[in-house]
């Protein structure tokens, strides 16, 4: 589980509170590829962007603290176009479901939709939002976001290094999102969780809100 986490060097409490739900970017030693600008790929200029498809979405509790997991899939190319869809369904997201945390995973349309498969190079950007950081034990800070910082290839891979958006870029791009809404695809339908505290996880009611 360790060399899940290590990629992104999320914190030992946050990967522990998370309870398993928490995927993030994958393993070190892929090979070294050479990137090339956006405007150069093929069909780039016929992909307008910000379009995504909920590809897993999951509601659970850890005690007393309501968490949420969204695996979306973007025909985003630019890291940051990226980021501003992830923080964009992310505060969605919070502002309908009402949950204490929120862990919005970006990866691309053409890529794997397994969920077995939607981890490592398969995830370009995570974005973790608490609308109320004092509610949640994971955070301390209102948004974290980390992305790869490449394009991704024909097959929808992701492989580059990983970079960690400072909290004042990340309000920045907050507050310049216009429009606050979901992904235009298909939501998968999962049943709610609660994570107990030793860690096992049983039936949970589904939330007072509706999906999205």
């Amino acid at each position: 589980m360790s060399r899940i986490f290590q990629a992104f060097r999320i914190s030992r409490k946050l990967a522990l509170l998370s309870g398993g739900f928490l995927l993030v970017l994958g393993a070190s030693g892929t090979a070294a590829l050479v990137f090339v600008p956006a405007s150069m790929m093929p069909g780039y200029g016929d992909e307008v962007g910000g379009h995504c498809k909920t590809v897993y979405q999951s509601q659970f509790h850890r005690g007393k603290e309501k968490r949420l997991i969204a695996v979306i899939a973007t025909d985003d190319l630019e890291p940051l176009a990226r980021v501003k869809t992830g923080v964009r369904i992310a505060r969605h997201l919070a502002e309908t479901l009402h949950p204490d945390l929120v862990i919005v995973q970006v990866a691309d349309h053409r890529g794997p939709t397994a969920r077995s498969e939607l981890r490592g190079q398969a995830i370009g950007v995570e974005i973790v939002h608490a609308p109320n950081p004092g509610k949640s034990l994971a955070v301390t800070k209102p948004w974290e976001a980390r992305y790869v910082d490449a394009l991704p290839t024909s097959s929808g891979l992701y492989f580059g290094s990983r970079v960690d958006l400072r909290l004042t870029e990340l309000e920045t791009i907050n507050h310049e999102i216009e429009l606050v809404e979901g992904c235009d695809g298909d939501v998968v339908d999962e049943d709610p969780k609660t994570v107990a505290d030793a860690g096992h996880e049983e039936a949970a009611k589904p939330a007072d809100s509706g999906g999205h």
